[in-house]
């Protein structure tokens, strides 16, 4: 009987100890977990400055057209702030149009772009960071497309 009770007594013990090793409720990594509130991540494509011109081109550089009218800067500046930033990594197809924004410190920001149809959304991409692209809305892409086609006029 003393046994029966010792071997039982034993079982206790290392199945209290077990169970009590995989527990997941640590208060000390809950306390470094940073809270939702604090994570809120900037999702709108930010400019460098003030932009004094944009060129655009379908092939890097070359044919280029060259944009200073301030009304044309204002809506190419209105399409780029109010692209959003897409999660994930992406793989894209070589891009339609790349564009250079150059800014009154003759800093130079570059972008690839790909033109959605009309009504569709076209996407935006920085040079300097091809895994994160930024969607430009179905009413921005149409501006966009008016643009693009005042260029192969």
């Amino acid at each position: 009987m003393r046994k029966n009770i010792l071997i039982i007594l034993i079982a206790v013990l290392v199945s209290s100890f077990l169970f009590g090793c995989q527990s997941e409720d640590n208060t000390a990594l809950d306390i470094e977990k940073p809270t939702p509130e604090i994570q809120v991540a900037d999702t709108n494509l930010k400019l460098d400055g003030e932009i004094t011109k944009i060129i655009v081109s379908k092939t890097k550089g070359v044919n280029a057209t060259v944009f200073e009218k301030y009304e044309v800067i204002e809506t190419f500046k209105n399409i780029i702030s109010g692209a959003i930033k897409e999660s994930g990594i992406v793989n894209m197809a070589n891009p339609e149009l790349y564009m250079d924004v150059v800014y009154e410190n003759e800093n130079k920001q570059s972008f690839y772009l790909w033109i959605g149809e009309k009504g569709q959304k076209s996407t935006l991409m920085k040079t300097d960071d091809t895994h994160t692209i930024y969607t430009v809305s179905e009413g921005m892409n149409d501006m966009v497309i008016e643009l693009v086609e005042s260029i192969e006029n």
